[in-house]
């Protein structure tokens, strides 16, 4: 996965994006975006990107050259870029072509309501369609929008997903920003254990704090088909032969 702020990809760290700076990655010279891709399909042959796009997450203008620039490379973009409302899926569109995403993940800390996650799976649709549930410091993460938020307010963890699944959502990443870029651990392998018992049919997507193959195998044990890494790739803790099983 990466992280763009201002053209650039950038060091998750917990959350508090006003402090992240351009990542220093061992598989790379510069943190431009594409350079980044590239050394990661050369290094991993992965063929799935996550791509938080943290300036249009904040309510800013999606750093679009770059992403175009990431879907020319017919690697699988997961795009995170605030597309939780139908105000914002057509602000994107402007700028980028949405049907070569492969994915469009609709956030939870950018989504007003439980009407918003409905109408925007209706235009997205479930083959494409992402949520992610969204959480710091093991709360929900939502955003301040007044009286509407308090219909998010009024579940918990298990009944905003549950409510994700009623709408039609068959993927669901599930992350807590604190442990991003931390090197702690997974914090979400309990939250993940449970909705994996309760949804069997969910694709559950997980990670933050990710620092082992160790870490990996775990996420996978609690439901999990997908994993999100970053940091532990671009500092050599984990690298091409670890995820061969060499």
């Amino acid at each position: 996965m990466i992280d763009l702020l201002h053209g650039q990809v950038v060091h998750g760290q917990a959350g508090q994006r006003d402090s992240y700076q351009p990542i220093q990655s061992v598989l790379a010279d510069s943190a431009q975006p594409l350079e980044i891709c590239q050394s990661l399909q050369q290094h991993f042959g992965f063929t799935d990107l996550y791509v938080a796009d943290l300036n249009a997450l904040t309510g800013g203008d999606a750093n679009a050259m770059e992403i175009v620039q990431l879907l020319n490379t017919k690697i699988n973009i997961w795009l995170d870029a605030g597309t939780a409302t139908l105000a914002a899926l057509e602000k994107l569109s402007c700028h980028i072509p949405l049907d070569m995403l492969a994915h469009v993940i609709v956030a939870l800390e950018c989504c007003p309501a439980p009407q918003d996650l409905e109408q925007v799976f209706e235009v997205v649709g479930p083959a494409r369609a992402v949520f992610s549930l969204d959480l710091k410091g093991g709360q929900l993460l939502v955003p301040d929008t007044g009286v509407e938020t308090s219909l998010w307010q009024q579940m918990d963890a298990i009944g905003v997903a549950s409510k994700a699944v009623e709408i039609g959502f068959r993927k669901m990443i599930v992350l807590d920003v604190t442990a991003v870029g931390g090197g702690q651990g997974v914090e979400t392998l309990s939250l993940t254990k449970k909705l994996a018992g309760k949804f069997p049919d969910l694709e559950i997507i997980s990670g933050g704090g990710v620092r082992s193959v160790e870490d990996l195998k775990a996420l996978a044990t609690a439901g999990c088909q997908y994993a999100l890494v970053a940091s532990a790739l671009h500092d050599g803790r984990i690298n091409a032969s670890h995820l061969n099983g060499e």
